[in-house]
């Protein structure tokens, strides 16, 4: 057997989500002892996607009459390898959509691959009629190692900080006001921590968010999401990881936080409701200020840390426990053609 493993991210992007899915997917194959190319021009018994930008290799490959895999809903903080939309409903709420040319793209799948019951649910109920399996994305352990020193001093040498602080990594989107907002006025009343928000390409967010970026406190830096090694250092060193914005956060910068021992305060994830619960292996919340205040609490030692216990439950995705899974799936999907 052999698989294609193809995935091409934009340059502002190129060390985010996608990225590293298709490094976790490489990772279990080389544990499964299965062979692999990323170049389409090769021969391959079976093609893995991740990212609907890729239709038009998706359509050459099928045209091929080679069985196609895709991996959807891991890689929703990744915007060149997100499947979701948002719009509000009636209510004021937002709800989570499937564009119809997504469903079209997933229904050109032998097998769709998706991450929690409740992403296979969403698939379903917006009109997927491909075969749908669930599978971690699965993490390398071994990398988030925490007796390294010149693993953890990787983050402050690149960005030049001292050691003597709290460290809060916040990944956000730099498209909307509402996380930015509430990680700012948190960083305000907390100036003995470091924040250090991290999303997808600053440079296209709007004037009114790079003033509101230019007024903050000292004490939070905004960047665009680092190389794989940098991002990790960070997390390594962190002593809270927040997700503050509404959308669906990416399945594998979840299991990497939890994977990098960090105390975890999210908003609420309907998709992923079994993988971070509230009050048992870190907290969920449904509104940025109550967040933020709870984030507060985790700092002054006031609520009880659960970063042990996500890393404990963070085991059950290592890729060790993913590699024979997914290559059970591309026999599958080679023995569906």
């Amino acid at each position: 057997m052999k698989v294609l493993v193809y995935f091409t991210p934009n340059k502002n992007t190129d060390n985010f989500e996608g990225v590293r899915l298709r490094k976790s997917i490489k990772g279990a194959l080389e544990i499964a002892d299965v062979h692999y190319t990323t170049y389409i021009g090769d021969e391959y018994d079976v093609a893995h996607f991740i990212s609907p930008r890729d239709e038009s290799k998706i359509n050459e490959v099928v045209a091929n009459n080679v069985p196609v895999v895709i991996s959807a809903l891991y890689c929703e903080s990744d915007p060149t390898a997100s499947w979701l939309d948002y719009k509000a409903s009636k209510d004021g709420k937002r709800e989570i959509i499937l564009s119809l040319k997504n469903v079209k793209i997933l229904n050109k799948a032998t097998l769709v691959l998706v991450p929690s019951e409740g992403a296979k649910e969403l698939l379903i109920n917006s009109g997927v009629t491909s075969d749908i399996e669930i599978i971690s994305p699965g993490v390398n352990l071994s990398r988030f190692d925490f007796t390294r020193i010149d693993e953890k001093e990787i983050f402050f040498r690149y960005y030049s900080e001292e050691k003597n602080r709290k460290l809060v990594v916040v990944l956000g989107d730099y498209n909307y006001m509402e996380g930015i907002s509430s990680i700012i006025k948190m960083a305000s009343k907390r100036k003995k921590e470091l924040f250090y928000y991290f999303g997808p390409s600053i440079n296209g967010c709007s004037f009114k968010i790079k003033r509101m970026i230019k007024k903050s406190p000292s004490n939070i830096k905004f960047k665009t999401i680092p190389n794989d090694d940098i991002y990790r250092s960070a997390l390594i060193n962190a002593s809270i990881f927040i997700y503050p914005g509404y959308k669906t956060i990416g399945y594998v910068s979840a299991l990497e936080a939890m994977a990098s021992k960090c105390q975890l305060v999210i908003r609420s994830q309907p998709l992923f409701k079994n993988l971070i619960m509230d009050g048992v292996n870190g907290y969920v919340v449904n509104y940025s200020e109550t967040l933020t205040s709870i984030a507060c609490d985790c700092l002054d030692g006031k609520i009880t840390n659960m970063a042990e216990i996500a890393h404990k439950d963070v085991r059950e995705h290592s890729l060790e426990k993913v590699s024979e899974k997914l290559k059970w799936f591309y026999q599958q999907a080679i023995n569906t053609k």
